[in-house]
């Protein structure tokens, strides 16, 4: 058996693992920075605001983020695919018209959605029996999808391993949050609700802003913005935008498990969802720990695609399947076991009541997070329509079983249709990605 000090210089001599190391280590930093301050945002607002209060913002910017993976096309995934495809057979003018197409779509997709999400808000709060804060909050966060133009601006930096860029980004942006709210809840003294929601959304915009002046500042030294501005559009331009399509078909059927989540769970009551929400942001705390080996690996599969190494990409799935199952579950037990008294301790006695829940999601999360590389894995095989379909239907199963259980057994039933949904997505992604090395092995 390997020793520390071996498997450290295996990282040290192995360009794949070096990478990979480096960047998840800087996407750790960056996610686990800024949800630490996220969490701290959240005790906030419960504390100045209320947990109803608080259940309207949750709601707003769900409603935000619904309409903006819907309308707002997910070019980040196919530019990572195809730009490092470019990268990797040294073809630096694909890379400008891979990156000038991407571009065009964020841009094109950010006005659109933000136009539409904007003008049906009252509408679509008439159907559903808003409450006139919940419609304007709404109207609000939907203000900052037409700053949504970070597609193509994380592909580059990702694929140019800027790693420690978009974690920068991550920081600045919670931390300009979370001191805008300090500053009006706290020191000038304003809760209403519509201020908080107009505070929300100005942070986030600044943090979009900043993400794409990273992005043209790295690029543009390297490979030219005008370069890129007078680049043809490549050939297989209808493969790439087809690629994009399914990853934002893929988007949407993640909605159910992503964020609808909240409005099924609003049905008992403002209250849950507050408590909800904070459960999963406790959840998502292992997510930190993972998020940033899937966010750095996509490029890394990529690019054994385009070598026709899937094999070996198959092998790293497994292998941080093993790792992270033995680093995490312990961890999520003991979180889960203890939270009764550190949730009543932080939020209070209703967050605490149903810690057996948590403890459930806990669980459920460890299991899902250990295949978090079978996702980009399964793209880079060039599935995308493949895995929207999957995802899809563990979805729509989530979203019934979800639906008939809330008012039964309360959120018990989100963790019950949450393991549901993983299960389905796991097992057919392996199985087809077993299959897809199969023919490979026979030379199909």
């Amino acid at each position: 058996m390997p020793t520390v000090k071996e498997k450290i210089n295996k990282i040290k001599t192995n360009s794949f693992w070096r990478n990979l190391f480096k960047n998840s280590f800087w996407a750790f930093v960056g996610d686990s920075g800024s949800s630490l301050i996220v969490l701290a945002i959240t005790v906030l607002l419960i504390h100045c605001i209320g947990d109803e209060k608080y259940g309207i913002i949750v709601l707003a910017e769900t409603y935000m983020y619904m309409m903006d993976v819907i309308l707002n096309f997910q070019s980040w995934k196919s530019t990572i695919q195809y730009g490092q495809g470019a990268i990797t057979t040294n073809r630096s003018g694909l890379l400008r018209s891979y990156v000038k197409l991407g571009s065009i779509v964020d841009i094109g997709t950010a006005i659109m959605g933000g136009a539409i999400s904007v003008l049906i808000t009252p509408i679509v709060g008439a159907v559903f029996g808003w409450q006139t804060e919940l419609i304007i909050c709404a109207q609000i966060m939907s203000i900052e999808i037409f700053f949504h133009l970070s597609g193509v601006s994380t592909a580059i930096l990702r694929i140019m391993n800027k790693f420690h860029m978009v974690a920068i980004q991550k920081i600045i942006t919670a931390s300009a949050k979370i001191l805008a709210l300090f500053i009006t809840l706290v020191l000038i003294g304003q809760r209403d609700i519509i201020v908080v929601a107009w505070v929300y959304c100005l942070s986030d915009i600044l943090g979009n802003i900043l993400l794409v002046c990273f992005a043209l500042f790295t690029y543009g030294k390297k490979y030219g913005i005008k370069k890129t501005i007078m680049a043809k559009f490549p050939k297989d331009s209808r493969k790439f935008v087809s690629f994009t399509l399914w990853s934002t078909v893929e988007g949407i059927a993640d909605i159910p498990v992503s964020q609808l989540d909240v409005f099924v769970v609003s049905i008992i009551g403002n209250q849950a969802v507050a408590i909800f929400k904070v459960y999963k942001q406790i959840t998502n705390i292992l997510r930190k720990v993972t998020s940033p080996i899937q966010q750095s690996i996509m490029p890394q599969f990529s690019d054994l695609s385009a070598r026709n190494k899937k094999k070996e990409g198959y092998g790293v799935v497994i292998k941080i399947r093993n790792a992270i199952l033995k680093v995490c579950l312990p961890v999520a037990i003991i979180l889960g076991l203890s939270s009764p008294v550190w949730l009543a301790l932080i939020y209070g006695d209703a967050y605490a009541a149903e810690w057996y829940v948590l403890l459930l999601f806990l669980i459920i999360q460890t299991f899902a997070l250990s295949y978090t590389t079978i996702h980009p894995f399964y793209l880079s095989l060039g599935k995308p329509k493949s895995s929207a379909l999957i995802l899809f239907v563990a979805n729509i199963i989530y979203a019934i079983v979800a639906f008939l259980l809330i008012e039964k057994v309360g959120l018990l039933a989100m963790a019950i249709a949450y393991a549901i949904q993983c299960l389905i997505c796991v097992y057919l992604k392996v199985r087809g990605s077993r299959k897809e090395i199969a023919k490979i092995r026979l030379g199909g």
